[in-house]
């Protein structure tokens, strides 16, 4: 057996953990050590070596091989994807973003995209789903899905196109039926017309001149990245991200698993908010006077509070709300409600969710927070959860009961609007806020470090975070204030904080300098 404290024998798991570093860039530092030394032991089995510390020395003493690479790869990472994986991400996939990407590929008819980590090729494949569902809109287009990945064994998988229920379990029946032939017990074969749209590569994202395969220099419309830079260190997600960046077009979309959001950190990138899902897209000027609006969001201060879009764009990441354009047949129309349920009062007829938002954030301005709660009925509560002003409505309401003093409510009312949206770091400060409000001091912290996860540039966040700790005697106090005055250096004095209820960058940089000299 391995013995990893052992004082002779840890030199020998260091080694081990800096080869695999430096050549495929997984990340195992000492605390993992006992990951690692599983799965030597397993190798050593595998190999028929009884003395799995004799078998270490040997591969440390000699050059690893592609295949023993690989068969560390292949046991040091999950590697668990299926078919339509984030149905959120999919959806604003589908209906939001290759809308819009047609629509600005129209002259040249191609569109590029690279999944960079595609496993046994759920993924590319699910893209390939989508686009061929738009095929009689795409006659004629050029279409090129480049999908990599550093594991040979998985490629192999996905060349060949064949899949268990198990990579098939969100996979909706009609596109199983429509994409999938039935070849064995729980073996199902790939269209080939999906197969054909996609062309795999061996790519190791740990080099650090790595290029996109395939597309001949042509930089990509989409790049594909998840579940993989969770596995890299710091140092190395910022040299991949970076890298892929580079090789995304101007106005092009970068998209990661919900966990790794938090390491997107490159200047060229502008987080964009769908109603659940958040992605980054790369700058491009052309697009910056469109109509965007700068602004983390506007559910919890109305879009003409004063100051509050100038101090979103000082800060260093820029957060953008978009919320999608629907056609009006989109909108929520519910002509009539089960008897059963309303006894025909309070039907939702023709309802367009926006008018209502509108008239929320009129009511906000006002302070007048019980009209909010009677505008924000339980009929929209139970049947809106599908339309994309549902969060933001939610989250309005929520503000409006804690500030009448109906704590319980609100928790329940922002809930509803983090259940929808999971990515909003004002949701998730205005839930944090009311916890506190409630004594639950420990969700309250969990609920502001969620905030700064999403969004690190937060300043009351940081602040209310630091506050918070301060009062519970414990440790952190000082870097987030530290943050805060950081921040704060680059703001006007005069300049209305977001969630600050009135208070100016000057004078919170006054009260975080002074808390400062006291901790």
């Amino acid at each position: 057996m391995i013995k990893p404290k052992s004082s002779t024998f840890l030199p020998q798991l260091e080694e081990l953990s800096r080869v695999i570093s430096e050549r495929i860039g997984l990340d195992f530092p000492e605390r993992k050590w006992d990951v690692l030394q599983r799965v030597v032991e397993n190798l050593a089995g595998e190999d028929g070596c009884p003395d799995s510390e004799l078998f270490l020395k040997e591969l440390l003493d000699s050059s690893l091989s592609d295949i023993r690479l690989n068969q560390l790869i292949v046991r040091l990472t999950i590697g668990e994807t299926y078919f339509l994986r984030d149905k959120g991400v999919f959806t604003v996939l589908r209906d939001q973003i290759l809308p819009s990407l047609i629509d600005k590929r129209l002259s040249e008819k191609q569109i590029d995209i690279w999944c960079a980590a595609s496993s046994s090729g759920e993924e590319p494949y699910s893209i390939a789903m989508l686009l061929d569902e738009k095929s009689d809109q795409l006659r004629g287009w050029q279409l090129n899905i480049q999908a990599s990945d550093l594991n040979l064994d998985v490629l192999e998988i996905a060349r060949k196109g064949v899949y268990s229920n198990w990579s098939l379990r969100a996979t909706p029946e009609d596109k199983k039926a429509k994409y999938f032939t039935e070849i064995g017990e729980n073996r199902f074969s790939l269209a080939p017309q999906l197969r054909q749209m996609v062309t795999f590569s061996q790519l190791n994202l740990a080099d650090s001149e790595f290029v996109m395969p395939g597309l001949g220099g042509r930089l990509a419309d989409m790049i594909f990245c998840r579940n993989v830079l969770i596995y890299f260190s710091a140092q190395l997600q910022a040299q991949v991200i970076k890298r892929l960046v580079s090789w995304l077009k101007p106005g092009g979309w970068l998209l990661v698993a919900p966990s790794e959001l938090g390491v997107v950190q490159d200047p060229d990138l502008v987080p964009v908010r769908f109603p659940g899902v958040m992605v980054h897209q790369k700058c491009d000027a052309r697009d910056l006077g469109g109509g965007r609006q700068l602004l983390s969001s506007g559910a919890l201060a109305p879009a003409g509070a004063s100051g509050h879009n100038e101090v979103y764009r000082l800060q260093a990441r820029k957060m953008v709300t978009r919320r999608p354009v629907l056609k009006p047949a989109c909108r929520l129309e519910v002509a009539r409600i089960a008897d059963g349920l309303v006894q025909g009062k309070g039907v939702i007829a023709h309802l367009d969710l926006l008018t209502v938002l509108n008239r929320v954030h009129e009511s906000l301005a006002a302070q007048s927070y019980r009209e909010i709660v009677d505008l924000v009925s339980s009929e929209i509560e139970i049947f809106a959860k599908l339309e994309p002003e549902y969060p933001e409505i939610m989250a309005c309401k929520a503000q409006a009961l804690a500030n009448l003093g109906v704590i319980d409510d609100a928790v329940d009312a922002i809930e509803m609007a983090l259940e929808v949206d999971k990515v909003n770091p004002l949701y998730y400060y205005l839930a944090a806020t009311i916890r506190r409000e409630l004594a639950d001091y420990d969700a309250a912290l969990k609920l502001y470090r969620q905030a700064l996860f999403l969004e690190p540039d937060f300043v009351m966040a940081h602040f209310s975070l630091a506050t918070l700790l301060k009062q519970l005697q414990r440790k952190g106090v000082k870097r987030h204030l530290r943050n805060v005055v950081t921040l704060l250096e680059n703001f006007s004095e005069s300049t209305v904080l977001p969630q600050g209820e009135g208070l100016t960058g000057g004078r919170l940089l006054e009260i975080a300098r002074n808390l400062m000299v006291n901790c």
